[in-house]
């Protein structure tokens, strides 16, 4: 066998062995139907195939519920009880804003992670540049008080309201700042999804007795007149939505 000839033959051996060692990351086990980076581009192949779906039936089950291995597709698409599906809940418009107020943070960490920090499927919630964006960039803590319903105990989250009431404002109001009128009116799911209006009415944030001047409900606790209070009642809280301070202050007020 001419030398030239042996040579060729030993790398095409070499080329051929190295191509079998180099392994496609993506490309799908033996196990599975679908490449690793499935998650994250399932969506467009997925819309080929609806309103049918016939090409996830076949191993996802003729109603999608999961069959021969292959999971549910409720398992992610949580807030659907039948195609088409979406990722988020039907009212979420905005992803980034209509979730405020929503406490179906097990439902979130089917994609988000169980704590939340990010999957191959979704983001960290708490991301500080996910597409321009911070989202809760201070760290995991869902919300500044309990998730559950105990907190809407008058006497649990009152005291934080007149506290700062623009430290609600942040997940259930809408923005704006001294004299901008904002409604109250975003989440709460367990009220209806309307907010603190599902309990104290249309620009009313107040609790009974707020107009007295004494007492442990009384105008006089709150702890953030110049920002909270101007938010209805005026930049100079010479009156908004909110009646003027001046009809029973002297104008401009003082603060210590």
């Amino acid at each position: 066998m001419p030398r030239s000839f042996a040579f060729l033959i030993l790398l095409l051996i070499s080329i051929a062995m190295t191509g079998c060692g180099d392994r496609n990351i993506d490309a799908p086990l033996d196990t599975q139907a679908h490449p690793g980076s499935w998650l994250t581009s399932h969506a467009e192949d997925a819309a080929l195939s609806s309103p049918e779906y016939t090409e996830c039936t076949s191993c996802h089950g003729p109603e999608l519920t999961g069959g021969d291995g292959a999971p549910s597709c409720y398992s992610c698409h949580s807030f659907n009880t039948a195609p088409p599906f979406t990722v988020h809940a039907a009212h979420w418009t905005d992803p980034y804003e209509s979730h405020r107020g929503s406490k179906v943070a097990t439902s979130c960490a089917n994609c988000h992670g169980s704590a939340l920090e990010g999957s191959v499927a979704a983001p960290s919630c708490f991301s500080t540049t996910f597409e321009g964006r911070g989202c809760h960039a201070a760290g995991p803590g869902l919300a500044p008080h309990p998730l559950d319903t105990t907190y809407l105990a008058g006497g649990l989250h009152g005291p934080d309201a007149k506290r700062d009431l623009t430290v609600c404002q942040g997940c259930h109001g809408e923005p704006g700042g001294p004299g901008d009128n904002p409604r109250f009116n975003v989440g709460i799911d367990s009220q209806g999804g309307i907010g603190c209006e599902a309990c104290h009415g249309i620009y009313y944030a107040h609790p009974a007795n707020w107009e007295g001047y004494s007492g442990p409900t009384s105008h006089h606790t709150s702890g953030n007149i110049p920002y909270a209070c101007s938010l209805c009642h005026g930049a100079a809280l010479d009156g908004g939505i909110g009646v003027s301070c001046g009809d029973c202050h002297t104008l401009p007020l003082t603060f210590d």
